[in-house]
């Protein structure tokens, strides 16, 4: 597969030309492709393209691209569309990434919460005591906050109920 056509698609914004080629790289396993595709995954702005990388990195296989995909789910810029950004790491463990997943997790919509969660459950490395200990309580208190709001929801719908003359 010739890299550069690859890269000639993506410069030029032929998107269709550059999903044919990244699919076909991603079937083929072709690691060749992974710093061109590293390299694109970090600056396009484009959400299918930065997408269909990230699958296709998924697809290679290689752990290289773990680091680049964490970076890229933690880019502000990617707010909003990180699902599939956490999806195209089901291959790997993410053991050593567990803090973002948990951050994630508790902040991101629910496709995001979803595949942190998976990919938090599919953790089969070593992590540091305190590192899990860290994780533990962010999510208790995270839990803490959820129970707050929801007493103040009940109180506040148990008030609102009040107002209706009978």
């Amino acid at each position: 597969m010739d890299i550069n056509l690859l890269r000639f698609a993506m410069e030029n914004d032929k998107l269709d030309e550059a999903e044919n080629i990244l699919e076909k790289i991603g079937t083929s396993k072709n690691i060749e492709a992974i710093p061109l595709l590293i390299k694109y995954l970090k600056t396009t702005e484009n959400v299918l393209l930065r997408n269909s990388i990230a699958l296709t990195l998924s697809d290679i296989g290689n752990e290289e691209a773990v680091q680049p995909l964490i970076d890229v789910i933690n880019d502000p810029k990617t707010l909003g569309s990180r699902g599939t950004l956490l999806y195209a790491l089901e291959p790997f463990d993410c053991s050593a990434h567990l803090e973002t997943l948990i951050y994630h997790l508790i902040t991101g919509n629910f496709e995001v919460q979803a595949q942190a969660f998976q990919l938090i459950e599919s953790i089969n490395g070593e992590v540091s005591d305190e590192i899990l200990l860290k994780c533990i309580v962010k999510v208790k208190d995270e839990l803490n906050e959820i129970k707050r709001q929801q007493e103040i929801l009940s109180d506040t719908l148990e008030t609102l109920f009040s107002f209706k003359k009978i």
